[in-house]
């Protein structure tokens, strides 16, 4: 199990550089006020902007009790961004031909895994937000009766060139929306998940997986 380990490490630096530019997006965009979203759920472009607006009035409030407490910046983090994704969607995404062979207890246990791993790389990653970044929301054309859309922006960091960072979101049956992938310089962040995942379940099985996914984020 040890093995896995320093593996499920390297594809998080590998993923760092874009987990920092997503958060400086989110920190940097217009926020929208929760009484001005629709009855039926926001629109994608509007549902980031209010992810925003929660996490930088938290973070810009809070933000040394939220350095000294983790457990309290993961809640937060957890209860700002979770309902906001397409849990379901992602593990299948990520699993590919390894979800179809998988029990119910096993895609439940996955998803709670991997999504408990992001949502503590995320809230680290929030403070490295520095100010200095800039963001620019390419144009957008909301199509309510399209299955899905997506929210496209630049972002550039200091002294580095403008990265395209895009949201792909998924409309549900009662008209929600929620993220399923997001794609850093046209580079599935869902889908590098899964070329990385797939050695390691192809070798070792999907419960050693899930098992080192808890241990790296201390959910063990």
């Amino acid at each position: 199990m040890n093995w896995l380990l320093p593996r499920l490490s390297r594809v998080l630096d590998l993923l760092s550089t874009s987990m920092t530019a997503v958060v400086a997006l989110t920190l940097l965009s217009t926020p929208v006020f929760i009484d001005d979203v629709i009855a039926d759920g926001p629109r994608p472009d509007e549902a980031i902007r209010m992810i925003v607006s929660q996490l930088v009035n938290e973070l810009e409030s809070n933000r040394l009790a939220l350095e000294a407490d983790r457990d309290q910046l993961y809640a937060l983090v957890n209860e700002v961004i979770w309902p906001h994704l397409a849990t379901e969607k992602i593990s299948k995404l990520i699993l590919g031909a390894h979800f179809k062979a998988a029990s119910a207890d096993q895609r439940q246990r996955f998803s709670d895994a991997f999504m408990a791993l992001m949502v503590r790389t995320y809230a680290t990653a929030m403070f490295e937000y520095t100010g200095r970044e800039e963001i620019v929301f390419e144009p957008y054309q909301y199509e309510p009766a399209d299955r899905t859309s997506l929210v496209q922006t630049r972002i550039a960091l200091p002294g580095q060139a403008p990265v395209p960072v895009d949201y792909a979101f998924l409309r549900f049956k009662n008209g929600h929306w929620k993220i399923y992938d997001v794609k850093i310089d046209g580079i599935s962040l869902v889908l590098s998940y899964r070329r990385s995942y797939n050695q390691i379940i192809r070798t070792q099985g999907l419960d050693s997986l899930i098992e080192a996914l808890r241990a790296q984020s201390g959910d063990s």
